[in-house]
């Protein structure tokens, strides 16, 4: 997808990490079938292994990227998205590579999640004890019962990051 917009860039800013990864990938089945090529020309079997490989590697990077931009095909009015982005009223979670807008929960882990607001039930948190240490959960809790972990607080300089994201999803959501 073509940059156009500032709010597409401020998303694709927001997943570089994922596309740096997807690009990498894409760079090193290409290089193996490159190789695999110049292999199979001298005669020898390493080619067709290295052909096998970068084939199975391309599938998967290729299906990858299918999915990251599948991301985007579940949100109704795309530019009203990229908009919100931008607004003042967006709240960014670096902590927990979080952003919160009007209708929509950006979140990033390894893969990025698009929650539609409108879709949610609820918002919980919930206790988790580890050993002798205690962590907080947020959730977003959707009509159909399922439960999406938006951001675990396990230690003391994340409260407030924590705090926050809790407070604006309740008032978006309630």
């Amino acid at each position: 997808m073509e940059i156009q917009t500032a709010g597409q860039q401020k998303y694709y800013d927001f997943i570089e990490e994922r596309a740096k990864s997807l690009r990498l990938g894409m760079i090193i089945w290409i290089s193996l079938l490159a190789a695999a090529l110049l292999a199979i020309l001298a005669g020898g079997i390493l080619g067709y292994i290295l052909a096998i490989l970068g084939v199975s590697l391309g599938a998967l990077n290729i299906r990858s990227q299918m999915a990251l931009r599948s991301k985007l095909d579940r949100i109704p009015d795309k530019e009203d998205f990229f908009n919100q982005l931008l607004q003042t009223e967006t709240v960014e979670i670096p902590e927990y590579r979080l952003m919160l807008t009007k209708d929509y929960v950006l979140l990033y882990r390894n893969e990025v999640f698009v929650y539609l607001l409108k879709d949610m039930e609820k918002v919980e948190v919930g206790i988790r004890q580890q050993g002798e240490d205690r962590q907080k959960t947020l959730f977003l809790t959707d009509k159909a019962g399922e439960r999406n972990e938006i951001a675990v607080c396990g230690r003391k300089e994340q409260e407030r990051a924590f705090d926050l994201a809790y407070h604006t999803l309740h008032d978006r959501v309630c």
